[in-house]
């Protein structure tokens, strides 16, 4: 695992009532659509990967205990994504409810595996 783009804590805050529902990552000669509602659907399990050992590991890699937020307070998420490439990715990012079904996301890192 490791770290192939890592944003400041606000760089990359998407508001779910005031931006469409993906967007367009680009780095590293490839780019990622993301979309928003995908993220919003799974905050209570923690992201759409499912298994425990690939979970533990980027946990460990990042240093995030079984308590820990996401940098911008939200609720840790782990988002795997293929890029227009086709290579996997995973996005880490936090989930915050500011109030109800009013949802602030913010991408702090995308690693590849």
């Amino acid at each position: 695992m490791k770290i192939v783009k890592d944003y400041g804590n606000q760089e990359l805050s998407f508001d779910n009532l005031t931006v469409k529902s993906n967007i367009k990552l680009d780095f590293l000669d490839d780019e990622i659509l993301v979309e928003l509602n995908n993220i919003i659907n799974t905050q209570f399990q923690g992201g759409n990967i499912q298994e425990n050992e690939m979970l533990q590991s980027l946990k460990d890699y990042l240093g995030i205990g079984l308590y820990s937020k996401a940098p911008c307070g939200g609720f840790v998420n782990f988002f795997k994504v293929k890029s227009i490439k086709g290579e996997d990715f995973v996005l880490y990012s936090g989930v915050k409810e500011v109030s109800n079904s009013h949802y602030l996301i913010t991408i702090h890192k995308i690693l590849k595996e």
